[in-house]
């Protein structure tokens, strides 16, 4: 049994495919999934997509940090207001605030430091949201690893999966010790050759602190990628098998295991 936690499946290439994509989807034995919202149009239709695909699929509401860089500082309250909303109205569905956090990669020359501090506003918000509703942050970083374990500190974030999982043993070994709430999220990346510091990361955290995503309809995994240019939840099963072989642990209770982590760590009653 396999749990995609990070997918955009209402993107681009997929919205229109969603019969398709849910049978390949448990085809493929991925029974679970959950819908980010990356603004607050598509916070939406993750919400809408949850409740439409039914009991195997939740959200979460959020503000990507490349959607939030160039908005208004003011403009924060009443956006996080907005992603407070859309959890209450269906507080079943809505199991995580996010995807927010750093992204330093997608900076605009002569804008960065405004643009940095922004982020860190909207991060700092998304996290006092989170908090106040005991729902897990989700966290993307991109090219801000150092600030981003600062931002978490700073914040008192506790309870949070570092999603797309691409830093190295000793990033998460520090997040480790900050929190035994903090949780390591890995994609499609992890079956990249040349990946080596994300393989020894996989092979040597604790199992149960392990999810496993796809990030759909990015980053499709190599196996997938020859016939596929677009990713989707089914091809989760491609980021376990290569997880799979990075660890020591017999395969079926890494299956077992990371489909536990999913559910406790989203508090799923499944």
């Amino acid at each position: 049994m396999i749990f995609d936690t990070h997918c955009h499946a209402y993107w681009r290439g997929l919205e229109n495919r969603e019969d398709e994509v849910r049978a390949n989807m448990y085809a493929a034995g991925v029974l679970g999934v959950i819908q980010i919202g990356a603004d607050i149009k598509s916070s939406r239709i993750a919400l809408d997509t949850a409740v439409r695909w039914g009991s195997d699929t939740w959200c979460t509401v959020g503000i990507h940090p490349t959607d939030c860089q160039d908005a208004p500082e003011d403009s924060c309250e009443t956006t996080i207001n907005e992603l407070e909303r859309l959890r209450e109205s269906r507080i079943d569905k809505v199991v995580g605030i996010g995807e927010t956090g750093l992204d330093y990669f997608h900076l605009t020359p002569g804008w960065e430091a405004l643009q940095k501090e922004t982020q860190f506003v909207f991060f700092a918000a998304h996290a006092r949201l989170a908090q106040r509703l005991n729902l897990p942050l989700i966290v993307h970083t991109r090219s801000a690893a150092a600030d981003t374990i600062r931002a978490i500190k700073e914040n008192g974030v506790r309870y949070a999966v570092i999603h797309c999982f691409s830093e190295d043993y000793r990033f998460a070994e520090e997040l480790m010790d900050w929190s035994e709430d903090i949780y390591f999220s890995f994609s499609g990346i992890l079956t990249f050759r040349n990946a080596r510091a994300i393989h020894d990361a996989a092979a040597r955290l604790p199992l149960n602190r392990i999810l496993v995503e796809t990030d759909a309809p990015f980053l499709v995994p190599v196996g997938a990628h020859k016939k596929n240019s677009v990713n989707e939840p089914a091809f989760t099963r491609y980021v376990l098998d290569s997880l799979k072989t990075l660890r020591a642990e017999p395969p079926e209770i890494v299956e077992q295991t990371v489909w536990e982590n999913s559910l406790a760590f989203f508090r799923l009653p499944y």
